[in-house]
Order: C-alpha cells, then structure tokens, then sequence
C-alpha cells in the first residue's frame, strides 16, 4: 500500500497545522481560514500505530482559534460534524492528565466540547488555553491571561504535585490564593456502626484543591474529582479556569453524603461547577467569591 506524509508522521502526537497540505483529507473541503486563526491543530485517533494504514481518516478532531469564534471539527464516521464557537460562550475550561491519558473540556451554554488527547500532546495543549484565555477574557483592560508568567511566589502548602503544578501554570499580578483543600478521610452521613468500620478500612477522602482568583478568573487546580475511595495513588492533575465575568451565582450547600464537606457551586452562563471542600473552608471561599463576583 501506498504511504502517504499524513500515515509517515502519525502517532499519539497532537500536530500544528500551518498550511493547506497538512489539514487531514476529511476536513479539507471545510473552509479554515489558517492566515487569520492564531493556532489550529489536529488531534490523533487513539488508535496504535500498528493498527493504522493509509488509507484511514487518522485524525478525529481539528480546533481552529479563528478572531471571534473557535471552529470544531469532530470526525463522524466517514462524515465530519463542525461547530464555530463564539469565545463569550466559553463559560469555563478545563485541563485534565491522568499519566498519558489527557482532556480538555471547554464548558459551554451549548454544551462541552470535549478533546481527548495523549499526555505526550500536553505542553501545546496548555498553549491552546492560554490562547483561548486570551480571548474569552473580554473585561476591559488587560487581561491577566495576557500578563500570565512563570510565578516564582511561594506555592501554597499542600501537595507537592500541586504545588508543582501552581508554579508551573504562573501566577500573575493581582492574583491571590483564596483557599486551600488538603486530602482528608470523611464519615458517611447516618453510618451505621459496621458502615463506619468499613470506611475506617477502606475509606473515602475528599481530595486537595487550591482556589486561585486574579482579577478576571478563578482559577481551581485540582486532583480531576472530589473524591477517592481506597489506597490507590492519586496521579491525575487538572486546572479548572471560569471567567468572573461570565459568573452569575455562587452558593454552597452541605453535601448530602459526607459529614463536614461543603459543595461550592458557581454558575457561569448556563453552566454549573461544583467542588468540594471543607465545612470550615467553604464558608471564607463562597465569601471570597461573592467579594470578586460583586467587584
């Protein structure tokens, strides 16, 4: 069989596309406009090489970060679906990696849209946010996406996986850390005795987070959930950013499961976020929040 550049490069690698030649055959007749997009990429079937030929269609999805709107194109099939996506519908995102398995979400009033991709992608991954951040932060002067930069300020006390990654993602001018979550076993609401011994053998903890505002955003690093059952290392990390401007309502509300554990919800648009932490934490973070929402 005929190999082709496409099938010669292909592998979990997420790939720029700087010309018309590069745009996978599925998605050419699709109108991209590459000279006025600040970036688009293509991401790769999660297939291994070994099972890939030619002749396949070897990318499922292409983002296009065109002025106003983010173009997406998903692979139906044989078919594509597309959808251009105004910046201001952007109501959150997320930035997720469990060892090499990695997903970007990006919260919508029309619904996420949701890119799975190889660790190995995750550093242009990163600087697709940034640019997406860029442009979804409308509020008037400078954003502080725009001013983000390596932090050399102390990293919050907890995790050391988290603290890596607070330094990692930068800290720019005005931001503050609001809250803290450290990692801290739980008791089911209305346990029976056994079920308390149970959870004492093998428990559940609500996992650490940090809360981070700036001037436009809050920003969550997190451990991808609010909880985990058992011994088992917890190895994911995630970033969740939600635009202030975009915020409507903070409250909380004591989880129906857990004694002492808080959920903060803050809605953006169309869209809820939810998080877990602390009674004794939520009380100072909702107020931090309504404090920013309000400013």
């Amino acid at each position: 069989m005929t190999t082709t550049a496409e099938f010669d490069a292909f592998g979990p690698w997420i790939y720029e596309i700087q010309s018309k030649e590069e745009i996978p055959r599925l998605f050419r007749d699709y109108p991209l406009d590459l000279e006025k997009a600040a970036l688009t990429i293509k991401v790769p079937r999660d297939i291994p090489r070994r099972e890939a030929n030619p002749s396949m269609d070897l990318y499922d999805i292409i983002l296009s970060l065109g002025p106003e709107n983010l173009t997406v194109l998903r692979r139906s099939g044989t078919r594509y679906d597309f959808r251009d996506l105004p910046y201001r519908e952007i109501q959150g995102i997320t930035e997720f990696v469990d060892l090499l398995a990695g997903h970007l979400t990006l919260a919508t009033d029309g619904g996420d849209v949701d890119v799975p991709f190889n660790a190995s992608s995750s550093e242009i991954i990163t600087h697709l946010v940034q640019l997406l951040r860029e442009r979804y932060l409308t509020a008037g002067g400078e954003t502080h996406a725009t001013m983000d930069r390596a932090g050399t300020s102390k990293a919050p006390d907890v995790e050391r996986e988290l603290q890596l990654l607070y330094r990692r993602v930068g800290q720019g001018p005005g931001d503050r850390v609001l809250a803290v979550q450290h990692r801290r076993q739980l008791v089911a609401r209305d346990a029976s005795a056994i079920g308390r011994l149970v959870g004492r053998a093998w428990p559940t903890s609500v996992l650490s987070s940090v809360y981070v505002l700036s001037p436009h955003e809050l920003q969550v690093l997190h451990r991808g959930r609010p909880y985990q059952t058992g011994y088992k290392p917890v190895r994911a990390l995630a970033r969740t950013l939600i635009p202030l401007e975009r915020v409507t309502g903070v409250e909380s509300r004591p989880s129906s499961l857990y004694e002492g554990v808080t959920k903060i919800l803050v809605r953006a648009g169309s869209v809820l976020h939810e998080f877990a932490v602390d009674t004794a934490i939520g009380e100072d973070l909702l107020h931090g929040l309504r404090e920013a929402i309000r400013g």
